[in-house]
């Protein structure tokens, strides 16, 4: 009977040390995922900094090859890039603001609407005028256009403070390699600075190739739109080149606020143009998402489809509509890290495609 309860014993310890780490390895993805929601107004633009880092260092490079002096190049391209966020805001804020200006006409369209239906409620007891009322009291177009107003100055606050944090990236960009080298002159140096280089190849490879997709998505938006003779088409092409960052959903999400507004607006042919429009701009999703951003994208970032979307969620859920965007980028980062350390090389087995 001893050596029975000596040998259980003797498990008894092995099984612990096993479960020690699981429950500190869930401990700490907690406490971090705490941190980055708790502290998102400094983790959110600093990563947003990087990524950005990687995107400009090539047309810093690609000048200071033809010498530009590099403190001279960073200056000209953070200056263009400044210039083209100011216009794009100012535009986009300035449609805004016109859309919300003709929502009399719209809403008149939506009492029509209203009435149109009344007719299908004869034939459906349990769709009343009353609930068909009650339900469009609680839609306000001037609250939803003001919430977005809202997020998108939200949104150009961090970029501001994205740009400061890149004023101390980018400059420091070329040095850090030798930085590796002389901070672990040992076996990691290597490991790390290899790291480092498929990390700043995967988001700048993907970086472009999504920036390069998003204008044709919002190119495919916008023409369709001129074309229909739907109000504030160039705005809804912006809109679509925004969305498109967003993996997956984003592009979807842009073929309908141009839709809706189709339907609603009066001169043209209601809800027949509408449907019209958004086959046409679906097909065109469809071609994009499928044949133009699969050949364009390629493997830049090797990440399984799974991991991508749950990627997504997870990042949507702690950074809301900014996470979505930086949701492959940022599981791309992680998924070189694991690669490149052996105890989490099957984390990064699990996030490849």
């Amino acid at each position: 009977m001893r050596p029975a309860s000596a040998s259980g014993s003797a498990r008894q310890p092995g099984g612990v040390s096993r479960v020690v780490p699981v429950f500190f390895f869930l401990a700490v993805a907690l406490i971090l995922g705490w941190l980055l929601v708790a502290l998102k107004f400094v983790f959110m633009p600093m990563l947003l900094a990087l990524f950005a880092t990687f995107f400009f260092n090539p047309p810093v490079v690609w000048l200071q090859k033809r010498g530009v002096p590099r403190p001279v190049g960073m200056a000209l391209t953070l200056i263009l890039a400044a210039v083209l966020i100011w216009l794009g805001g100012k535009y986009v804020s300035a449609s805004f603001v016109a859309f919300r200006d003709g929502f009399p006409r719209y809403e008149e369209r939506i009492q029509d609407l209203i009435g149109q239906a009344r007719t299908i409620t004869e034939h459906f007891a349990f769709i009343t005028p009353e609930r068909l009322k009650t339900a469009a009291s609680g839609i306000s177009l001037s609250t939803l256009v003001g919430n977005t107003l809202n997020s998108f100055f939200t949104v150009i606050s961090y970029t501001m403070v994205t740009l400061v944090f890149l004023l101390y990236f980018l400059p420091a960009m070329p040095s850090l390699p030798e930085k590796i080298h002389r901070a672990f002159p040992d076996k990691r140096g290597p490991v790390l600075r290899r790291a480092f280089e498929d990390i700043g190849r995967q988001v700048q490879r993907y970086i472009w190739a999504k920036t390069l997709t998003s204008l044709l998505t919002g190119l495919g938006v916008a023409v369709p739109c001129l074309i229909f003779g739907v109000d504030f088409a160039l705005t809804w092409g912006v809109f679509a080149v925004l969305l498109n960052f967003i993996p997956a959903v984003g592009g979807p999400l842009s073929v309908l606020p141009p839709v809706v507004v189709c339907a609603l607006q009066p001169d043209l042919g209601g809800t027949v143009t509408a449907l019209w429009l958004l086959g046409f701009l679906m097909l065109l999703m469809s071609v994009n998402n499928n044949v133009v951003e699969p050949r364009l994208l390629g493997q830049s970032v090797n990440l399984s489809p799974t991991a991508s979307l749950l990627a997504l969620f997870l990042w949507g859920w702690l950074w809301g509509a900014v996470g979505m965007v930086i949701a492959v980028p940022a599981t791309a980062v992680i998924k070189v890290t694991c690669d490149n350390i052996p105890s989490l090389r099957p984390v990064g087995v699990l996030l490849g495609n």
